[in-house]
């Protein structure tokens, strides 16, 4: 029973701190770093309840691969330096079987936000002068500076990736 609860709590845990990163990414264009590094540590606790049936050196393989692809994306300017924090600190949760989904699901993502924040700009002065909440108008507004809250599609991929499977079931 322990078990199971801590395990529930963890995950919900997780949950809880992508949806804070995501959310900050979108108000503030910042994923703070005490979000990341939460989530490694969680990713810790996760380690202890699965161990020893979790493939420890493979997540930690894959998050260390994506980290340093994304770290390339950082330097050509591609990414921010949160959002590339962010994607490998969930990378190391997904592990080999879900990290395709969860890759393959941000890339759909983030082409379709980009997309869509690249029609809005067009659109940008009538944006300005609407009733759209602030935050939106910030969004295409900092979409003229070539600037995109990653953090939005990362944590819908990761939520999805991760807990897909059990909503297919409801």
């Amino acid at each position: 029973m322990f078990y199971q609860t801590a395990l529930t709590a963890t995950l919900f845990l997780f949950s809880l701190a992508v949806i804070y990163g995501a959310l900050s990414d979108v108000r503030s264009y910042t994923i703070p770093n005490r979000v990341s590094y939460g989530l490694a540590l969680l990713f810790l606790v996760y380690v202890a309840l699965k161990w020893p049936e979790l493939p420890l050196l493979l997540h930690l393989g894959i998050g260390l691969l994506v980290f340093v692809i994304c770290l390339v994306f950082w330097q050509m300017r591609w990414m921010g330096g949160g959002d590339v924090k962010f994607v490998a600190a969930i990378s190391l949760w997904m592990g080999p079987g879900r990290i395709l989904v969860f890759m393959i699901l941000l890339s759909l993502l983030s082409a379709a936000f980009v997309t869509l924040l690249r029609l809005a700009r067009t659109w940008n002065p009538y944006f300005q002068g609407s009733r759209w909440p602030g935050w939106v108008k910030q969004m295409v507004q900092k979409a003229e500076e070539n600037a995109v809250p990653y953090g939005l599609p990362a944590g819908i991929a990761a939520l999805v990736a991760l807990f897909g499977d059990e909503l297919i079931r409801l």
